[in-house]
């Protein structure tokens, strides 16, 4: 069965105004990492940031990233110091409340080596706040991220990840595909002739691997997710290299030169890694689309019985709930419990449309688009279950189901962008 969740939703908040997660994804400048700020609490911060980034519990892979965060940050402290001195004591203050929000999320995530406060950057927060210096030209320090909006940038980022993975990585198909188109040329090789080709087509992981390394360096923690992106990122960097020496095999038609034997040598050893990173993406996506679901489960029992914001989550809760039940379908399973989901959205869908008949001014195109839309998918969810009692090959609706379930996702998002009324709180 065709996999669903080839469009994750990113939560919102994504347009989060310079903020300490976005320093630290950004490549650095030309810093000189020995030279302290002079800043005794930026100082102690900083090297408090690098004694963690050093400690055993941290991810190689984040280290190179983490670093370069904190050199941006030296930078930027210390250039706000020398272009205005009199910023200095709010400066002072900045780095203090980093130290303490930081040291918590990277304690949390990775357990790592974050010495405290010392006492001076202590009594800094017990004071009252610095009095904003002047307006200078130098440009400010990165203010401290909240948990909260530390953990938004991470499901962020991760999300992000998803999308270029479910775009770019359909790996169960490919598999499959690399197996139908070489099963022949691994079994015979040369016997095949000269018109013989070895065709691979697994594309490697070096922009997710990047994008990942980025995401789990970000501060924060996101407990059901963490776990899975580690494991998936180790499975894409255990393959990556293979993928790209099987790659370089095609491209060069070494194939041709050398009987196919690098080929089927390296058959063996393809095959488990591609399916140990295709198990590390399934669980990945699950875990993202599991906690969005309770994100949104918590969000609409805070909203009023009646509310089209209310009912449109309520809509799109169910919808998700069917995708989970598709999922788990095979070619002879059970369809009674996707038909009652299918029927739990239909219920949902018709009080969506109710509630959006009501609302005055009109809603959005948008939104009754969606509540279309959704009415598709269900027609077409039902045509997967007629077909897998009938023949037991579903491919055709499946897919059809898969494509107008992502097109929901897709108007869902313009609705709630056009639409206030329609936003979960």
């Amino acid at each position: 069965m065709p996999r669903v969740r080839s469009v994750v939703r990113p939560p919102r908040g994504r347009l989060t105004a310079a903020c300490l997660a976005a320093v630290l994804a950004t490549p650095a400048a030309a810093v000189t990492p020995l030279t302290p700020v002079g800043v005794e609490s930026c100082d102690a911060f900083l090297d408090a940031y690098a004694q963690c980034a050093a400690s055993p519990g941290v991810p190689e892979p984040a280290r190179p990233g983490i670093r370069q965060g904190i050199n941006t940050m030296r930078e930027s402290f210390r250039d706000s110091v020398a272009r205005n001195p009199a910023a200095r004591p709010t400066v002072a203050y900045q780095c203090a409340q980093a130290h303490e929000a930081v040291r918590k999320s990277l304690v949390d995530a990775f357990k790592c080596d974050f010495p405290a406060l010392p006492a001076a950057s202590q009594a800094l927060l017990q004071a009252a706040p610095p009095v904003a210096a002047a307006q200078a030209p130098a440009r400010a320090a990165p203010p401290p991220q909240s948990p909260e909006a530390q953990a938004v940038a991470k499901v962020n980022a991760y999300t992000e990840a998803q999308n270029h993975l479910v775009r770019s990585h359909p790996l169960e198909r490919q598999l499959a595909e690399y197996r139908r188109d070489n099963e022949r040329v691994l079994k015979l090789g040369t016997k095949l002739g000269a018109n013989a080709w070895y065709h691979f087509g697994i594309v490697d992981f070096d922009g997710v691997i990047d994008e990942l390394e980025k995401a789990v360096a970000l501060p924060g923690s996101i407990p059901e997710v963490d776990p899975q992106a580690a494991r998936l990122l180790a499975a894409l960097r255990d393959v990556n290299p293979t993928l790209k020496a099987l790659t370089r095999y095609q491209t060069t038609r070494e194939f041709k030169e050398d009987g196919y034997t690098f080929a089927r040598q390296q058959h063996p050893i393809l095959v488990p890694k591609v399916e140990a990173a295709a198990k590390a993406m399934d669980a990945y996506g699950t875990a993202l689309f599991e906690r969005e679901l309770a994100r949104d489960e918590r969000r609409m029992t805070a909203l009023p019985e009646d509310a089209p914001a209310r009912r449109l989550l309520a809509t799109s809760l169910a919808l998700r709930r069917a995708v989970q039940r598709f999922e788990a379908l095979g070619p002879k399973a059970d369809v009674a419990p996707f038909l009652g989901a299918l029927g739990e959205v239909s219920t949902a869908n018709r009080q969506l449309g109710t509630s959006l008949d009501g609302m005055s001014p009109k809603p959005s195109a948008s939104c009754t688009g969606y509540a279309d839309t959704v009415a598709s998918v269900i027609g077409h969810g039902r045509d997967v279950a007629r077909d897998i009692r009938a023949k037991g090959d579903p491919s055709q609706p499946a897919q059809l189901f898969n494509d107008t379930y992502n097109r929901s996702v897709r108007d869902l998002e313009s609705c709630q962008r056009s639409e206030t009324r329609v936003r979960p709180g």
